[in-house]
């Protein structure tokens, strides 16, 4: 029964399962044979299909270009929709083509039925991607907007490089780099390029991918804080709705999910509370780094930004290369380039200007129209030159406008009455304020002082003026000086300004009718007219000029407004009639008119609140001067000979500055002025004041005095400088009681060989202990015990404010306090200099050093004989940190000295300290560390000494090491170590156990001098004994007189930039390289530079003994380029630039001749040599050689000297020689030849054998001449002057040859005479130096005056 069942199911089964078999296997067939049978039919449906697909593409395609016309940004899944549809097009057609091909072919043939299959199935296929396309093309939108730029995107071409936007720019990335700085500023005048800059940092940020977003936006004067939010969100890719603090706290939330992200906001001009806008940074976001920029350094300020970087004008050489790309090669036509090189010097190294003007003269090609546009832009009238006006004056402008106040506005506008370049003092302006009453609801001097001070540095935070060399003046840069005579000259402000511009003749042609301010200062007018329409005018400033034709009478006949007047520096003889009608006149200024010797006229003038006759040689002031009631301000300094009758200065009631520098008081004028109640300012020359009187004075003298100069020698006034009040004696023999007031008020106090009897300082003052005094000097004041007893009765707040100590020459000195000190004694004390005070033993009492503890930064002691410790830290508190601020300590023979510190010392002191000098202290042994039996101890925690950069040891005979290991591992900022004159050091690095010497030691020393050590033996003394280091930045090695020292720590990897190393004699070259070394090529990596003694010229040296004061001037002669001692160079201002700018010549490939010139004297040898020396140690050129020319150029000797350092011989035929040496010069690829002292043209090419320029393009020749004119005639391709030194740069020089004598009190006023008479002269410095050297007596200095102004004009 199953059986037949089983059998029935799978029949039925199997039929079933083989019709569903047959049915598919149908189905299969017919869609196949659909392909063969309809393959016509199935392309034409094809066909069909695409046409609609067309349509939808080409109205998507016109969508696309309307987006396109509205700068819309086409989706990507659009254009690769329809990069499909192109494609599928091309097959569609290519299919057609096949199918008629295909026809045509098969006439009255049998069909080809696999083509035929093939095709009917592929047309289907394509059908079914042209319905999926044209599902996929409907788009919900085709475009969207653009996002906004970035700064990747932005132009490029405006950024050079120059030096002062890379300085800029390395401090801005130093800053963001810096994890605790967040908000960083960048200020600098309209138009000096910071935006600029702040792009290409941007840029350069993205590009080095150091953030994940980089966002700027423009902020502007009127800043919209919901629209510089939105700005940023938009960069984010983010739509901020709504404003408020919600939208800040959305853009806050988004802005922190950027791990790192840098936001630039343009253009700031006053506080911007980034918190409002929704920027977090700083703790809420340590990631987020701002960057702004703003015309106003106090801006930055108010951003309270944890960096302030100052973008400066560019220098003249980056000037004239930014000129010449915006002006075109017209520039560089002989013609042109001198005039062309004028202009673009007017536009101040602002790149703006130069940017403006150099466009607007692109294409000037005759001379005459370059001399015009000079011209026009010295007369700050650049009317015709386009673009001027409106790119450049009017975006300056915009400063001008944003000022606050009109008293800021005309305060700048008055600036520019000064000549170009001048240093415009504030004590000038106050003056002029004054006259014309510009400040408006202050009278007295001082609160006008101090609203002037207070109104210049706010135009100096605002760009608008510059800081100046000079100590309280300013400058205006020469751009925003024509943009103020600009601002000045139009609308009704009725300026008239022609300073400083050659002008020989009163401008009669010019609308003077309705002038306010004129000013033809600084000028050659020689006469002046009759009587100028000038009702109007306030302000005539006619100083320096010659006016050699003197005033006529009339000349101020129709001048009755004029408030200011300033004729100084004339070479008028009297005053006109008519001057007696300017009743309205305030200011009048007469300073230095030396040929003027009456002034009677003055009487007339009731209103006149300040008068000037510094230097005037006016003999007597007349007795009608009493009668000027008003007069606020007499100068009457330097009238030497000037005689002041009795009674006439107390009659000036209102008097509140007197000037009488360098003009004797005697005891009656200064009781005179001691009755005058409202004075406020005194400087005086008060030349017998040691024969005062004891009370010749009121007792309420001096109540309003609030800043004063009081000194009794001639030349001491140049040493005030710092403070308000100066009271400056020497000599007094008795406690002067006329000076207690003064000594009472005094900030700067100097006393010099007082022989009074008090023995404790402070009872000179025993009423205010000398609370206000900030600096003291005392010298040769030898019955001085102390500065301060508290053992006695003394003032609570005794020294209170005291900063700088000069202790010197005091026999009798034995402590600087005794007793406990009072709260606030001592406790602002910086600068501590003790010299030549024989009996002072404890320096630093316990209780003194407390209380300088955290403010002393320099500590000086030279030539004592009692001191055997400085620190003695036993007995303070436990764990304090002592001498956090202390940055430079000076030790100098001090024989007793056995130990610098003693006692238990915290970790973390001594932080600061970078510079430590010690010299001729024998009995001291140890510096660091000192050896016990079983090894040693530090004398001071770990860590002390991580700042140290500077460390000089001289002439210590105790030393026999200076570190061990485990300290040197801490040195990591040394820079510098000399050691001279130390006979008994073995070891600069001792044995220590456990702790060997680690290869990375001294990571940041550039020099090190070793001189003289005649007993060191060895760098280090541990194991390996063949250590060598790695010195990664040295860069400079001395080395002489170390005969048992047989190896270096200098293997073939070490000193990487190490080029040369200076010996010190010709015994030391041959030491040298007998050295053991690892590897014998390793000297040969180095230049060997011998020393030896500088020459002097035999001329000078003669003219200085013929004085009588010299012991021997005779020198060796020159020495040879290749041994010339670098110190010969100093790194001043004057040299720097020369060099810099040769330099800049050397890398020019199109200069090939280069002129150095100066006076006789000022370094242009040492110069060239520097010059010479660099070049080959930085592998310029293949070769340098140096000849000398002379007066009488033979050029055989230069042909041959030449040829002796290129290693080949001549012949004697001069022309034969001058083949050969050209021949050999050429096959140099790169040499520099120095031709020194050039008189006259040489025929280099010609005669010589040098070839250059198109003969030989890697051939640099660089002479030297005392004459421009020589540069001109050997037709040099750039001129460099080299000037004499500054001031500053002149002392410097100065001291380092005649020494530390020079700071001696009685010699330091005749050695700054000395200097000064030098005139700059670098060799007159160093010749009266040299022979000066160590000198310490005054009657040589004395003597010295007019030799040094003898070998400067030699």
């Amino acid at each position: 029964m199953a059986l037949p069942c089983l059998a029935q199911s799978g029949e039925e089964i199997g039929s079933e399962l083989g019709s569903n078999i047959i049915q598919s296997l149908w189905k299969h067939l017919k869609s196949r044979a659909g392909y063969l049978v309809h393959y016509k039919k199935k392309v034409k449906k094809l066909k069909e299909c695409f046409e609609h697909l067309k349509k939808v593409r080409n109205d998507i395609n016109r969508s696309v270009e309307t987006a396109k016309r509205k700068g819309e940004v086409i989706n990507d899944v659009v254009t690769a929709w329809l990069e499909k549809v192109n494609e599928l097009e091309t097959e569609v057609v290519n299919m057609e083509k096949e199918v008629g091909q295909n026809e045509r072919c098969l006439k009255g043939c049998s069909p080809n039925y696999c083509w035929r299959y093939q095709l009917g199935k592929e047309a289907t296929k394509k059908k079914a991607d042209v319905e999926g396309l044209r599902e996929e093309g409907k788009f919900d939108s085709i475009s969207q907007l653009p996002p906004p730029p970035t700064i990747e995107s932005m132009p490029v071409g405006d950024f050079m490089a120059f030096s002062s936007t890379r300085i800029a720019m390395d401090k801005v990335m130093n800053a963001l780099e810096d994890e605790n700085k967040h908000l960083i500023g960048i200020y600098g005048m309209g138009g000096v390029g910071k935006t600029t800059l702040m792009e290409e940092i941007g840029r350069r940020l993205q590009k080095d991918k150091k953030f994940d977003a980089v966002i700027k936006v423009v902020v502007s004067q009127n800043p919209n804080i919901e629209q510089i939010g939105r700005e940023i969100a938009e960069e984010l890719g983010m739509t901020l709705w709504g404003s408020g603090e919600p939208a800040a706290r959305k853009l806050a939330t988004r802005l922190r999910k950027e791990k790192k992200i840098a936001i630039m906001l343009d253009d700031i001009w006053a506080r911007l509370e980034l918190k409002d806008i929704g920027i977090p940074f700083g703790d809420d976001h340590k990631g987020c780094k701002i960057l702004l920029t703003s015309r106003k350094s106090e801006v930055c300020d108010l951003m309270e930004t944890d960096a302030s970087v100052l973008v400066d004008v560019l220098s003249e050489e980056d000037s004239w290369d930014l000129f010449k790309s915006k002006a075109g090669n017209v520039v560089e036509t002989s013609d042109v380039e001198p005039v062309a090189r004028k202009v673009a010097k007017e536009c101040g190294g602002l790149p703006l200007a130069i940017v403006v003007v150099g466009r607007a003269s692109r294409g000037f090609i005759e001379r005459s129209v370059w001399d015009d546009a000079l011209r026009q832009l010295k007369e700050s009238t650049p009317t015709n030159l386009e673009g001027v006006e409106e790119q450049l004056y009017k975006s300056l402008e915009l400063s001008y406008k944003r000022l606050k106040t009109d008293e800021m506005k005309v305060v700048f506008l008055y600036c520019c009455l000064f000549r170009e370049d001048y240093d415009i003092s504030e004590d000038e302006l106050t003056r002029y304020a004054v006259g014309e009453g510009l400040l408006k609801g202050v009278y007295a001097l001082e609160d006008v002082r101090s609203r002037v001070h207070f109104l210049v540095e706010k135009l100096k935070a605002s760009c608008l003026l510059l800081p100046s060399d000079k100590v309280g003046c300013v400058k205006l840069h020469d751009v925003v000086r024509d943009v103020a005579v600009y601002i000045a000259s139009k609308d009704d402000k009725h300026f008239f300004v022609k300073a400083g511009l050659g002008v020989r003749d009163w401008p009669e042609g010019e609308n003077l009718e309705a002038c306010k301010r004129i000013s033809l200062m600084n000028n050659y007018l020689q006469a002046l007219p009759d009587q100028p329409n000038c009702p109007r005018v306030v302000t005539l400033l006619l100083n320096i000029n010659p006016i050699t034709a003197g005033i006529p009478n009339n000349f101020f006949q129709g001048m009755a407004a004029l408030k200011v007047l300033d004729l100084s520096d004339t070479d008028i003889e009297s005053l006109p009639s008519s001057l007696a009608r300017l009743t309205n006149l305030v200011t009048l200024r007469l300073d230095r008119c030396q040929k003027l010797q009456h002034i009677m006229m003055v009487e007339k003038l009731k209103k006149l609140e300040i008068l000037g006759l510094q230097k005037c040689r006016v003999s007597v002031l007349p007795e009608e001067i009493g009668t000027l009631v008003n007069l606020k301000l007499l100068d009457i300094s330097n009238c030497s000979a000037l005689g002041i009758p009795s009674n006439l200065i107390s009659k000036l009631i209102r008097l509140e500055e007197l000037y009488m520098i360098g003009c004797n008081a005697n005891k009656d004028l200064l009781a005179e002025i001691a009755f005058l109640k409202r004075l406020a300012r005194l400087h005086v020359y008060v030349r017998d004041a040691k024969n005062f009187p004891q009370d010749f004075l009121p007792v309420n003298a001096w109540e309003n005095l609030r800043q004063f100069i009081i000194y009794n020698e001639f030349d001491w006034f140049s040493l005030a400088s710092l403070y308000r009040r100066n009271f400056y004696l020497k000599g007094v023999s008795n406690s002067l009681n006329w000076a207690k007031v003064f000594l009472g008020k005094t900030e700067d106090l100097i006393l010099d060989d007082w022989r009074w009897d008090i023995v404790n300082l402070v009872k000179l003052d025993e009423q205010n202990g000398f609370a206000g005094l900030k600096k003291l000097r005392i010298t040769r004041c030898h019955r001085i015990v102390c500065l301060l007893d508290t053992t006695q009765v003394a003032p609570s707040n005794a020294y209170r404010d005291l900063e700088i100590i000069n202790l010197w020459n005091l026999d009798n000195l034995k402590r600087i306090c005794q007793g406990q000190l009072a709260a606030l004694s001592f406790g602002k004390v910086r600068i501590l200099d003790i010299m030549r005070c024989k009996k002072l033993n404890n320096i630093m009492s316990c209780d003194l050093l407390q209380r300088v503890n955290c403010s002393l930064e320099e500590l000086a002691i030279k030539q004592c004989d009692e001191p055997r410790v400085v620190f003695n830290f036993d007995g303070l508190q436990q764990g304090s940190i002592m001498l956090p601020n202390l940055s430079k300590l000076t030790l100098q023979l001090l024989p007793n000295l056995t130990t610098i510190w003693t006692g238990v010392v915290s970790q973390g002191s001594l932080q600061k300290l970078s510079t430590v000098e010690v010299s001729s202290c024998n009995k001291l042994a140890y510096l660091f560390s000192c050896q016990l039996d079983t090894g040693h101890q530090r004398l001071l925690p770990p860590g002390t000494f991580m700042n140290l950069k500077e460390l000089k040891i001289s002439r210590c005979r105790g030393l026999s090491s200076l570190f061990w290991p485990s300290m040197v591992h801490e040195l990591l900022r040394l820079e510098r170590l000399e050691l001279k004159d130390n006979e008994a050091v073995e070891k600069i690095v001792a044995e220590e156990n456990g702790v060997r010497l680690e290869k990375g030691a001294f990571p940041l020393l550039k020099d090190l001098l070793l001189i003289n050590l005649s007993n060191l033996s060895s760098f280090y003394g541990g194991e390996p004994e063949t250590i060598f280091l790695d010195w990664p930045s040295l860069k400079y090695i001395k080395l002489g007189g170390c005969p048992s020292l047989k190896r270096l720590p200098i293997g073939p990897e070490s000193a990487p930039k190490l080029k040369k190393v200076h010996v010190a004699g010709d015994d030391d070259v041959e030491w040298f390289h007998n050295l053991e070394w690892e590897d014998a090529s390793i000297p040969s990596r180095f230049h060997i530079w011998l020393g030896k003694e500088a020459a002097e010229q035999a001329v000078e040296a003669k003219r200085l003994l013929q004085q009588g004061i010299f012991s021997s001037a005779s020198r060796p002669p020159p020495p040879s380029f290749e041994y010339t001692a670098p110190g010969d160079f100093m790194d001043f201002t004057s040299a720097r630039e020369a060099m810099e700018k040769v330099f800049d010549a050397l890398e020019d490939e199109k200069m090939h001749l280069i002129g150095i010139y100066g006076m006789g004297g000022v370094g242009k040898t040492t110069l060239m040599e520097e010059i010479g020396g660099r070049a080959r140690r930085e592998n310029m050129f293949n070769a340098v050689a140096k000849v000398v020319a002379s007066q009488k150029p033979d050029t055989d000797k230069i042909q041959h000297a030449i040829a002796e350092r290129l290693g080949i011989t001549l012949p004697k035929d001069v022309h034969l020689a001058a083949a050969e040496l050209a021949s050999r010069i050429k096959k140099e690829k790169k040499i520099l030849i120095l031709l020194d002292d050039v008189w006259d043209r040489l025929e280099l090419k010609k005669d010589v054998g040098i070839p250059f320029g198109e003969d030989h393009r890697g051939c640099k020749i660089l002479i030297t001449t005392r004459k421009a004119q020589v540069c001109r005639t050997m037709e040099s391709d750039t001129a460099v002057p080299v000037g004499v030194l500054s001031d500053k740069d002149s002392r410097v020089l100065f001291k380092s040859k005649a020494g530390e004598v020079i700071e001696d009190p009685d010699l330091k006023p005749l050695s700054n005479e000395v200097v000064k008479e030098c005139a700059g002269l670098p060799l007159a410095i160093v010749v009266v130096g040299r022979a000066l050297r160590g000198c310490d007596k005054k009657s040589v200095w004395e003597g010295a005056c007019p030799a040094a102004t003898e070998a400067s004009y030699s």
